[in-house]
């Protein structure tokens, strides 16, 4: 029975971190190649690159609004429709880079920043509800080493799409984004071959919030039903409370200091990239690097987890963190108007993707493992917490992206990572 009920387990999990992997190629493949695409089409339309940092700016805004109503939404549509439904709202973003218009970007980021809210928490609540205590570290880390390898293949059909182009024409723009929208719907499809998450008999009568999603109305319990007996309003109030509680609070600067440093590696970094080479394969080499870094992370990350712990492995993680702002600081220009501090090498660049691929799995998989340990009782709201306050800090990213020196965005980020420890460190952990 227990041998069945962990195959089960491996099961979820394999397929959900696959099928979010695709979804997430599409995403990160058009986040990465949009700022160099946009530039490219001097004007036209009256798109440039910023348009692609409002943009994303946009996505993580409505992320925001929609993470408040997430697990009201799923309470009623269920897991599988929500991941489902949230992944088919990336192919806006696609459809934006063959008819590139302010508009058509604008609103797409929209709808995918919805999207992005429902398909991004589901996931996670599905992954701690296929895990247990005592093994989350290591199915945080094959969770994390699978599904960001989707920055690998997002920047892998960017690679082959540009090839040797110094100018990213309108047909090659078309077919890579058509061919993000692919992997997108083939991830949607693989969804339907999940299976609702088992139980160990001995905890039957401890249902966590993903099984009573997945279980019919009858076997919900007495506290479940009288919230479907209320008010549609109440229901959402009261999906919510978990996510205020005291203990809760020491999350918020983790995550949003992971929030501004993850995804450096989708725009900013690609961009500077595009301005100090010509060769805009560059860019998708710089991101299949830091794919490379986030599949060789990932297994690593979990198994150092579970050795030495969540709070020691944060200040670790930290070190290498600051250590990799300091390369950034060097390799790339402070300001704009100066040449950067050590001569531009693209191949210096893909072993630094290498190192920031591996920091920032690293650091989800700390998140990851701290939330499904500690918090796993309200690990709902919580991963919820996590959506929203990450989207939340993407939004002042882009703003910092848009309008300010790389040597401002580096000064916040390091400042941001060790506070981050620090919150990391002070969350009580049951003896």
């Amino acid at each position: 029975m227990k041998m069945e009920i962990g195959r089960t387990r491996l099961w979820n999990i394999l397929i959900n971190a696959v099928a979010v992997m695709l979804v997430y190629s599409s995403y990160y493949g058009g986040a990465a190649v949009m700022p160099t695409a946009f530039a490219d089409m001097e004007g036209r339309n009256g798109i440039d690159n910023h348009t692609a940092f409002t943009g994303l700016m946009i996505n993580n805004l409505f992320v925001v609004l929609a993470a408040i109503f997430t697990p009201f939404l799923i309470e009623q549509l269920g897991l599988r429709l929500c991941l489902v439904l949230g992944s088919l709202c990336t192919i806006p973003i696609n459809l934006a880079l063959i008819v590139p218009f302010s508009f058509t970007i604008f609103i797409g980021q929209a709808i995918n920043g919805i999207g992005n809210a429902l398909t991004r928490a589901v996931s996670l609540q599905f992954l701690a509800a296929n895990s247990t205590k005592e093994n989350m570290a290591k199915n945080s880390g094959i969770h994390w080493m699978i599904f960001m390898s989707c920055i690998l293949f997002g920047n892998l059909v960017i690679f082959l799409g540009i090839g040797n182009k110094t100018i990213l024409d309108d047909t090659t723009r078309m077919i890579v984004a058509a061919t993000l929208a692919s992997m997108c719907l083939l991830g949607c499809a693989l969804y339907c071959f999940t299976k609702s998450p088992p139980q160990e008999e001995e905890h039957e009568d401890e249902e966590t919030p993903i099984n009573k999603y997945f279980n019919s109305q009858e076997s919900l319990t007495s506290s479940s039903a009288s919230i479907e007996k209320s008010s549609t309003l109440q229901k959402f109030y009261r999906s919510l409370e978990p996510i205020a509680q005291r203990k809760n609070l020491y999350l918020l600067l983790p995550l949003c200091t992971t929030g501004i440093y993850s995804q450096l590696y989708t725009p900013l970094i690609p961009a500077y990239i595009g301005i100090l080479f010509n060769q805009r394969s560059f860019i998708a080499q710089f991101g299949i690097f830091v794919g490379i870094g986030e599949i060789l992370g990932g297994r690593i990350a979990g198994r150092f987890v579970d050795w030495i712990g969540f709070k020691r492995a944060a200040c670790t993680v930290t070190l290498g963190g600051t250590l990799i702002y300091g390369l950034i600081a060097t390799m790339f220009p402070l300001f704009l108007d100066l040449d950067p501090i050590v001569s531009p090498n693209h191949w210096a660049d893909n072993v630094l993707g290498v190192a920031i691929g591996i920091v920032d799995v690293s650091n989800n998989v700390i998140l990851t493992t701290a939330i499904g340990t500690v918090y796993k009782d309200s690990s709902t709201q919580i991963f919820v917490l996590v959506v929203l306050m990450m989207n939340l800090s993407g939004v002042v990213r882009y703003i910092m992206m848009s309008y300010l020196p790389l040597v401002a965005i580096v000064t916040v980020n390091v400042v941001g990572l060790w506070g981050s420890a620090v919150s990391l460190c002070l969350i009580k952990t049951k003896k």
